[in-house]
């Protein structure tokens, strides 16, 4: 099944297949539609195919953005390919920047999470530009219609490691700065190629992403019965292009006098402080932080910084415990039927 048209940038129409995965589009104020479309409705069958599918083809988007940056400027490669790299550099935020709570919705409603589900409700808009997997099938579509005639080179090998898929309740996991991984004499085919196996992998890696934030079956366990969000957001640093992983959960059931309960899990990984992971909770006023830094520098960091995250909280009217933790989170244990890695 397909969507058609949308136009990409200076090229024709772009056509972006529809993958049989919409997440749920969390509630936000009423100028954008809510669709919620429950897993009954997607065949498990043609589910677990296209996690199987897109687990062996998955990497990180870091090293992609890295290489892009490289490429976007090389006037050997045609216009259509450096506007969809350009368009796709452009939904990384500046780390120095600043984050607000402002910037993560707009990185979420961008992630790809919902380019689907989008579609169907206003397919005569263009996600371009809007939406990370939107631009990143675009970019597919660029580069695959160039090399069509090129003859095939060896592409430069890709040293950069690929990191694990994410799959549904699992463990926020951060991908470390990259550095462009295309030596400068490369050839624009080899480059291309190199551009296109990631760009590639970088989809793969989206379809993981929504097959882990869709609602739980009706029969699955009680503690699966949460609305889940799990999603990228890139960002630009001195150091190359890191990439944060982020995941939202909604807790229907509600907690203490029957509110609902809010968490959001986060890992980010950028120089010189190295990973960093969060884990927040929320029930009405109540907020309880917990913060990881694998590294000294960044555990002085947040701990020089606490109380001023603490006098933030008050406030916002929040009643907060927070505590800061050498090392990392205990990663959650895959159940029966995860992925499991065949290489190692």
């Amino acid at each position: 099944m397909t969507i058609t048209p949308i136009t990409g940038p200076m090229m024709p129409q772009v056509t972006i297949p529809v993958t049989p995965v919409r997440p749920v589009i969390p509630v936000v104020p009423a100028s954008t539609p809510s669709i919620e479309i429950g897993a009954g409705q997607i065949s498990a069958q043609v589910l677990a195919q296209t996690a199987e599918g897109a687990a062996v083809r998955q990497g990180g988007l870091a090293p992609l953005m890295a290489d892009l940056a490289q490429a976007a400027s090389n006037p050997a490669l045609p216009t259509p390919v450096r506007s969809a790299a350009a368009q796709v550099l452009a939904q990384a935020s500046p780390a120095s920047a600043g984050v607000t709570a402002g910037d993560l919705a707009r990185a979420l409603s961008r992630s790809g999470l919902f380019l689907e589900a989008n579609l169907a409700a206003a397919p005569q808009t263009s996600p371009i530009g809007q939406d990370m997997k939107a631009g990143l099938l675009v970019l597919n579509q660029a580069l695959t219609a160039w090399l069509a005639g090129a003859p095939r080179a060896p592409a430069p090998r890709n040293p950069a490691k690929t990191p694990p898929p994410p799959y549904r309740a699992g463990s926020t996991r951060a991908q470390p700065s990259a550095t462009p991984s295309l030596p400068a004499d490369a050839a624009p085919s080899a480059v291309g190629q190199r551009l296109l196996a990631e760009t590639q992998a970088a989809v793969a890696r989206q379809e993981l992403l929504q097959i882990a934030s869709l609602p739980a079956a009706p029969g699955e366990a009680l503690d699966a019965q949460v609305t889940r969000w799990m999603f990228e957001m890139p960002f630009t640093t001195p150091q190359g292009a890191s990439v944060a992983q982020f995941e939202i959960s909604r807790d229907g059931a509600g907690g203490v006098g029957g509110e609902p309960a809010w968490r959001v899990a986060f890992s980010l990984d950028i120089e010189p402080l190295g990973p960093i992971h969060a884990r927040v909770s929320l029930v009405g006023d109540q907020a309880v932080v917990s913060l990881w830094a694998e590294r000294e520098m960044g555990l002085a960091r947040l701990r020089d910084d606490q109380a001023m995250l603490s006098a933030a909280l008050a406030r916002a009217s929040f009643r907060a415990e927070i505590a800061v933790h050498p090392g990392a989170p205990r990663n959650a244990e895959p159940h029966a039927g995860q992925l499991v890695d065949q290489t190692s």
